[in-house]
């Protein structure tokens, strides 16, 4: 019995650190090989903006699906702690990966 103990605990730790957390997803530089533009919220009166990439302009995302790239476009800040409101912003925007590439 304390064996089968022994190896349920052993399990459960390797299945807790076998996870990924979005957090541990590498973060990486890419650069823009096509121009690129997208509607992205910024909250407020505003509500929506007309955001472009243009061609060798460089930013910070990670790959969290296959051809999706999800890069940062906006800093989190204290309007953005909490349920979303009107004066919310968003943070992150994913792009298709055939617009990016790695930086070297």
């Amino acid at each position: 019995m304390k064996n089968y103990k022994i190896l349920a605990i052993i399990a459960l730790i390797v299945t807790l650190f076998g996870c990924e957390k979005e957090d541990a997803l590498k973060k990486q530089d890419y650069l823009f090989l096509k121009q690129y533009c997208t509607t992205v919220t910024v909250g407020g009166v505003v509500g929506i903006a007309e955001r472009c990439f243009e061609i060798g302009d460089v930013v910070v995302g990670y790959e969290k699906t296959k051809g999706i790239v999800t890069i940062r476009i906006a800093e989190h800040g204290p309007l953005n702690d909490g349920p979303p409101t009107n004066a919310s912003y968003q943070e992150f925007l994913d792009v298709p990966s055939d617009y990016l590439r790695l930086k070297e």
